[in-house]
């Protein structure tokens, strides 16, 4: 039977093999939005089967990453946090039928306060920092948005199973806020620039060098092909104490 499975999937696939471009291509439409979810989800059932630490969504928009990992992992509960108001109270009205899922809006920083969030047109892209990098978004408006740290809401929480962050620039200072909380956390999965694309905000070196320093390991990297060159990617760090 495997052999039948290897040969029609080999037939379906033959006309990849021909253009890489093409191959390229499809691999980019077909793997668009879940692979590096889908990654993580099969690092947990794989290595950390049964353990029901919670999943922590930073930067969660509304709410479609928390209820991708909520349909998946059904016996974890998943704590998602977004600041912008707007996609949070859509998020919320989506997510209310899902029993492990509850959203805050809140955002994340090295202290706790009040924050200028800059509210981009497609509101996925909105940022702490101001833009800088015009080419992809544009600024619509500024909005204070509540502020806490990683170690004052998660003071109490023992057992983070993942911690994933995608907070435009803004995900090292949310990381410096919280190194105690890291202290806990098995998983990182976090979106790392190649390009400044916002004032001040991080890249991919400067968060490396941070979860290396705190005992975390590089896991995985996850991106897909861009013709014009990378400006932003994927990562899967994993805790040394547990990988």
């Amino acid at each position: 039977m495997r052999w039948i499975i290897k040969l029609l999937i080999d037939l379906y696939l033959a006309p990849l093999r021909i253009s890489s471009r093409l191959a390229l291509y499809v691999k980019g439409r077909i793997l668009t939005y879940e692979e590096h979810y889908a990654i993580a989800v099969d690092v947990i059932r794989r290595k950390f089967p049964g353990d029901n630490g919670t999943i922590v969504d930073i930067g969660a928009y509304d709410g479609d990453t928390a209820r991708y990992f909520a349909k998946r992992l059904p016996y974890n509960k998943i704590l998602g946090f977004e600041p912008n108001p707007v996609p949070f109270e859509k998020g919320k009205q989506i997510s209310k039928h899902y029993n492990n899922v509850e959203l805050f809006n809140l955002g994340f920083s090295i202290a706790e306060g009040e924050l200028d969030l800059h509210v981009t047109s497609n509101l996925v892209s909105s940022s702490l920092f101001s833009i800088k990098d015009f080419s992809e978004i544009s600024s619509d408006k500024i909005i204070k948005v509540k502020i806490s740290t990683l170690d004052t809401f998660f003071e109490s929480e023992d057992n983070i199973l993942l911690l994933k962050l995608d907070t435009q620039g803004a995900e090292l200072d949310t990381l410096k806020g919280g190194e105690a909380t890291l202290l806990k956390t098995k998983l990182v999965l976090t979106e790392v620039s190649v390009t400044e694309m916002y004032e001040g905000g991080c890249l991919y070196y400067q968060l490396d060098e941070f979860l290396r320093l705190h005992n975390f390991r590089l896991y995985t990297i996850v991106t897909n092909y861009n013709s014009e060159g990378t400006k932003y990617f994927d990562t899967l760090y994993c805790n040394a104490k547990y990988c």
